[in-house]
């Protein structure tokens, strides 16, 4: 399995049936890892472990397929920072690229 460093969450909200499921790309500066995300215990909300040394920038993504990959993106959040504050949820406001994606973070 992947070491991690970290669990953060999505809660697409009400684009939670938008597609068949979400996936993190988290990016360090100079290289990204793509993860695909799980609701294992059936609330609604995605969780993902954050690669060792990737703790930084992610951007979620709701995806079609089967595979990981920018060719089966549907919509995606901006590169948003990843808080080191202890929030750990966040919850999706909209996918519109024009405002990148709002949402805020808050503590799962």
């Amino acid at each position: 399995g992947v070491t991690t460093s970290g669990t953060i969450y999505l809660h697409p909200g009400v684009w939670a049936s938008d597609t068949p499921w979400f996936a993190a790309y988290f990016f360090n500066g100079t290289s990204d890892a793509n993860m695909a995300m799980t609701d294992n215990d059936g609330d609604k909300i995605y969780e993902v472990n954050i690669p060792v040394g990737y703790g930084t920038k992610v951007i979620f993504c709701s995806m079609k397929g089967t595979a990981n990959g920018w060719s089966n993106k549907v919509n995606q959040t901006h590169d948003l920072d990843i808080p080191t504050d202890g929030k750990n949820l966040f919850t999706l406001g909209s996918w519109k690229e024009t405002d990148g994606g709002s949402g805020s973070w808050s503590v799962k």
